[in-house]
Parts: C-alpha cells; structure tokens; sequence
C-alpha cells in the first residue's frame, strides 16, 4: 500500500500512482461492500455449497481477483517508488 500521501514531485516523476492510489481505495471499498453483503464470503476458507446464489458465488471470484490486483498494484507501486530513488553511491567514494 502506498503512503497516505504521496509528494507532489513524486506524483510528477510517476502521475500514474495517483490513479493507482484511486483505485486501491475503490478496491477496498468494493471489498467491503461485498462482505457486508455476504457474510459469508468472509469465512475462512470460503465454503461454497452448490444451492448458493450466484451473487454470491461470483462475489467470492470477484473478492479472489482484488487480492491479485492488489498484490499486482503492490508491486507495480513498489518498482515505481524504486526507479525514481537515487542510485545507490559507489564504494569507492566512502571515506574509509
């Protein structure tokens, strides 16, 4: 997850986490929605049974693919962060 705010000179280097942040938020609020909606769908494991609803059988694929999406933005964020950081120094010029 991306800090709370970002800096306007990291939003410039890299504006697509701005989106990214966006929908981050909207994935959890999805998440949430669909827990309050179906209880169930937050047992561990998900039980299925063959006489559910669709809704909620499609809800638990749904809440399956926001945790891939997420790990996904996860990573993406994470190599964005790390390509605008400044090159490490080289050895040779530590003091000692």
């Amino acid at each position: 997850m991306l800090p709370r705010r970002l800096h306007p000179r990291t939003l410039a280097h890299a504006p697509e986490l701005a989106t990214l942040v966006g929908l981050e938020k909207l994935l959890f609020l999805a998440t949430r929605v669909l827990l309050a909606e179906h209880a169930t769908l937050s047992q561990q494991p998900p039980v299925a049974s063959r006489g559910e609803p669709a809704t909620l059988r499609e809800g638990r694929r749904v809440l399956c693919r926001i945790k891939t999406l997420q790990q996904a933005l996860r990573r993406y964020q994470h190599a964005a962060l790390d390509a605008l950081a400044p090159p490490p120094a080289d050895d040779e010029e530590l003091p000692f």
